[in-house]
């Protein structure tokens, strides 16, 4: 459910928080350079305090010397250390709002994109995306656990206040990394009025919607093309520029460090540029309404079997899997697979059948587990009901590039690595090539094949996501000819003349 649902709260003009999905994670991020924006209210200061936790760390590094020994570098170290911030639930654990946060790996380079600076003579920097750029960048989800991690204090207060305005109730609750304090340069914990996630028993935080992207607006990648739009032809003699459109991370980071007044200017044109949050009211990738659009095909679709004992644990299965096929292929469901005009990537399909599913699982009392880890990879769906009753569901679009790779091999793999015996391979196809009868023949043959080699039962299953015409305004010709002709027929016979003799 989501917050507003949990605590029944009517939103209002004054309302601009993100509605976030309590038992997990939603897919998008805080992004820093949104927030650089604010300038009046209560963000104004935000930005600038972000930058003042990395002055500290550059005030750390330059009295370390550069060495990794030294008190001063390990203090450093210990404050880029970043513990996810389930509080927010943003991210990619989709399982629940608990992610890894920002492991030492990235630590070390963030260090080092310090040092880099403070080599150049830099004692601040404008955006702390410079120093991200100087290693190579950074996922959006760790640029958003930092982002979410310095500015915690500004969340607190902005949650209160919203949970103030709506009455919602609140209780005394730790948080960690709550503040930072730069005279002892060390995080410190807190215990602050917040309302409270049900779902794990600890607080949630709030963030406004404009704040939320997908991709950064600040990447590697953006920075080489910008440097090889604008650089001279000396510059680009220089770094050996490669036009092509995958150079490698490292040699995006050397450019990075090598011209930081190009990262500069990179930096302040896209300060010029308009930056918009991810559109949550088209919500192209199906990051958040999933929930209530899957919720809808449950009520328009009753399950058509319902288990009586565990012998029957696969014909739920079954029965669950078919569901979501007929809401696609025969109640318009294919609609929500598609946004204007182009058909939406793969997790869209996958968070709609766990939306969808959900309703039927708790109903029977069977745990389903989205983005499990099966020991060599993520397994898209995981069910089951007690240690002997599971069965493993992986769906993938038919134009995935690997989509061959998930039934031959990664299904099979992932049922052996979980123990299952018990899987389902569902493709979604959305063309007529992706739907031919000799597609569903190869899926079906490639399933039995494998079962067949592994000793696993793996099922394969095609859902036909095709852009379909309204009920309205089929058309069958050849039905309709053979009624004209019958019905011309019936008018002569009816037309012919009596014989009264």
């Amino acid at each position: 459910m989501r917050f507003s649902e949990i605590f029944d709260v009517p939103t209002t003009a004054e309302d601009d928080w993100f509605d976030t999905f309590l038992p997990a994670d939603t897919k998008l991020f805080v992004d820093p350079f949104l927030i650089w924006e604010e300038k009046t209210g209560h963000w104004a200061g935000a930005h600038a305090h972000l930058i003042d936790f990395f002055e500290m760390i550059f005030d750390l590094v330059k009295e370390s010397k550069g060495e990794d020994k030294s008190i001063s570098w390990k203090q450093a170290q210990k404050l880029l250390l970043f513990p996810e911030p389930y509080e927010f639930c943003l991210g990619v654990s989709e399982g629940s709002p608990h992610g890894s946060g920002s492991g030492r790996g990235l630590q070390q380079e963030m260090l080092e994109g310090v040092k880099v600076a403070t080599g150049l003579g830099m004692n601040r920097v404008a955006h702390m995306e410079m120093l991200t750029l100087f290693q190579g960048g950074m996922g959006v989800d760790r640029l958003s656990d930092m982002t979410c991690n310095i500015l915690k204090s500004y969340f607190i207060s902005y949650t209160q206040d919203v949970a103030r305005r709506h009455k919602i109730p609140m209780r005394p609750t730790k948080v960690t990394n709550a503040t930072w304090d730069k005279e002892f340069c060390r995080w410190k914990e807190g215990t602050f009025e917040l309302p409270i996630n049900p779902y794990i028993d600890k607080p949630v935080i709030l963030t406004p919607e404009r704040f939320l992207r997908q991709i950064p607006v600040a990447t590697p990648d953006g920075l080489w093309s910008y440097a090889w739009s604008t650089a001279s032809e000396e510059l680009r003699g220089d770094l050996t520029f490669d036009i092509a459109r995958h150079v490698s991370r490292r040699e995006k980071a050397k450019l990075a460090r090598q011209n930081p007044d190009v990262v500069a200017l990179y930096l302040q044109h896209l300060e010029e540029e308009e930056k918009k949050p991810y559109p949550l009211a088209d919500d192209p990738n199906l990051v958040v309404k999933w929930y209530e659009l899957g919720s809808a095909f449950a009520d328009r679709s009753p399950l058509s079997f319902i288990p009586e004992s565990p012998d029957e644990f696969e014909r739920f299965i079954e029965a669950v899997i078919e569901s979501y096929r007929h809401n696609i292929e025969e109640q318009d469901g294919w609609q929500l697979l598609w946004n204007k005009g182009h058909a939406r990537e793969e997790r869209a399909a996958q968070n709609l059948f766990r939306s969808s599913v959900n309703h039927y699982c708790r109903a029977n009392d069977i745990d389903l587990t989205g983005e499990s880890n099966a020991g060599r990879g993520p397994v898209d769906f995981k069910f089951s009901k007690g240690w002997s009753k599971r069965a493993l569901v992986e769906m993938k679009l038919v134009r995935n590039s690997k989509f061959w790779d998930g039934v031959l091999a990664q299904q099979p793999q992932y049922q052996v690595s979980e123990e299952v015996n018990l899987g389902f391979f569902v493709a979604i196809g959305y063309t007529d090539a992706h739907c031919h009868p000799e597609v569903k023949k190869k899926i079906e043959k490639a399933a039995a094949l494998v079962s067949k080699n592994s000793g696993k039962k793996i099922k394969g299953i095609l859902i036909d996501a095709r852009p379909k015409m309204s009920a309205s305004k089929l058309h069958d010709s050849e039905l309709s000819e053979q009624l004209r002709q019958e019905a011309s027929e019936s008018s002569d016979a009816s037309e012919e003349p009596r014989n009264d003799g």
